[in-house]
């Protein structure tokens, strides 16, 4: 959705030939706040944070909103499917539904996401203990109408309580009903109560809007804007290091059940859709407080790393084993760095930031 086409890049190529930064022959009132476009409006010159926040926030609306969705569909499907005892056809679609929403999500592991551990609670990955096994063992050893209880779900392990958890059940020889029907409706949970601590009265888009001297977490708007920069790059260094490092390891041994969600064949969808969530925040929620052709060349970066991904056709789990794949993943993820670097040089100094601390510091 929010890839930039070859075409489109021009045609902001050629709008910003046709009307330069100081261009003074704009009409009066050409600048939309709505969108921060064109950057060079009449009096513009210095980032507006406020206006990067009331967008953002629009933008981190949408997309916890449709991993609330998301959740709220699968809780439904797995209680249909637990129900009925039909083929699970339907509930394994639905949870690669809610994985594509989360995806954008991972990336804000701050705010609500950090403080209720909801980076562990839904996607509990990497796993290189086994801890998401041994947690289900744990739940599956319960009785069926405990199974069925997302309260049961959600005070055991954080490992089982997930989208990991769900995968593993409807992908290896455990019995799905009627645990499945706790870990969705346990997801479900979880999707409306991030939603509620960011948007709901008092939450944490609240205390964005209320930045200033007395706001313990953000001192002025532009902290607000650093955060969501911050992000960006940590999701970007979740696919480089995590989503495509370590199951690559190395030629003579890679390390194929190290890719997220290699059970169910949705690594690269899921990528893809983190790529498209940076992209947005980018494209609609910095916005025109990017210069051109700044703007415009980061997103067609993000839309060559996409095409990447693309050429790899195979799930991470079967490409790295693949000597010619594994070379198209390598070529990704040299793509990722890049724009990792493309980022920190013409992004981050047009909004007048860098990044800050992020989960990808450790502790």
């Amino acid at each position: 959705m929010f890839r930039l086409t070859a075409l489109a890049f021009g045609a902001a190529l050629m709008t910003v030939t046709m009307a330069p930064a100081d261009a003074p022959d704009l009409p009066e009132g050409s600048y939309h706040p709505e969108t921060g476009l064109p950057y060079w409006a009449p009096g513009r010159g210095e980032v507006d944070h406020d206006a990067v926040r009331r967008r953002a926030l629009e933008v981190l609306e949408r997309q916890f909103g449709a991993f609330r969705d998301a959740s709220a569909a699968l809780s439904d499907t797995a209680a249909a499917t637990c129900t009925s005892q039909s083929d699970t056809e339907a509930l394994k679609d639905q949870l690669a539904a809610t994985w594509i929403a989360w995806a954008p999500l991972d990336s804000y592991q701050f705010g609500p996401i950090q403080t209720l551990g909801a980076a562990l609670s839904v996607n509990f990955w990497p796993d290189a203990k086994n801890y998401v096994g041994r947690g289900l063992a744990a739940l599956l050893a319960e009785p069926a109408d405990r199974q069925a209880d997302p309260a049961v779900v959600m005070a055991g392990s954080a490992a089982a309580q997930g989208l990991p958890a769900l995968e593993m059940l409807l992908y290896s020889d455990l019995p799905v009903c009627p645990a499945a029907q706790g870990i969705a409706a346990a997801l479900a949970q979880q999707g409306q109560t991030l939603y509620d601590a960011w948007f709901a009265p008092d939450g944490w888009a609240d205390i964005a809007r209320a930045a200033g001297p007395d706001n313990p977490v953000y001192q002025n708007a532009a902290e607000f804007t650093k955060t969501l920069y911050t992000a960006v790059d940590f999701g970007l260094i979740r696919v480089e290091d995590a989503r495509l490092g370590r199951p690559l390891g190395t030629f003579d041994r890679p390390f194929p059940t190290r890719a997220e969600a290699w059970r169910s064949g949705l690594s690269a969808d899921i990528i893809h859709a983190q790529l498209s969530g940076a992209a947005e925040m980018i494209e609609r929620g910095f916005a025109g407080d990017i210069r051109e052709p700044d703007r415009s060349w980061i997103l067609q970066v993000i839309d060559q790393a996409h095409a990447r991904l693309d050429t790899v056709g195979q799930p991470i789990y079967d490409a790295v084993q693949d000597p010619t794949a594994r070379f198209r993943v390598e070529a990704l993820k040299q793509k990722i760095e890049y724009l990792r670097d493309e980022l920190a040089r013409d992004i981050g100094p047009n909004l007048g930031v860098d990044t800050g601390f992020s989960a990808a510091d450790g502790d």
